[in-house]
């Protein structure tokens, strides 16, 4: 078998990437919802700088960011279970 440290290393790996796995997309979750809040604000004031539509393709990018981290989460849990 193994030796202790070599089990702590893997150990130590494996954490890494769960957290990379969750941080990440969380990452990505939250510039969309910035960028979405100031696109809203955009809007409400009239501002040039984005249209209806764009806000509309901003907004739909980030419900299916959800909906792939989320379902895939489910999924995920689902197949423990």
């Amino acid at each position: 078998m193994g030796s202790t440290l070599e089990t702590a290393i893997v150990i130590t790996a494996v954490i890494f990437v769960l957290t990379a796995l969750i941080i990440i997309p969380a990452d990505v979750c939250v510039d969309c919802a910035g960028e979405t809040t100031t696109a809203v604000e955009d809007v409400e004031d009239g501002t040039d700088g984005i249209s209806a539509e764009q806000l509309n393709t901003l907004l739909t990018g980030l419900s299916e960011n959800y909906r792939i981290i989320y379902g895939g989460v489910e999924d995920a849990l689902s197949e423990e279970g």
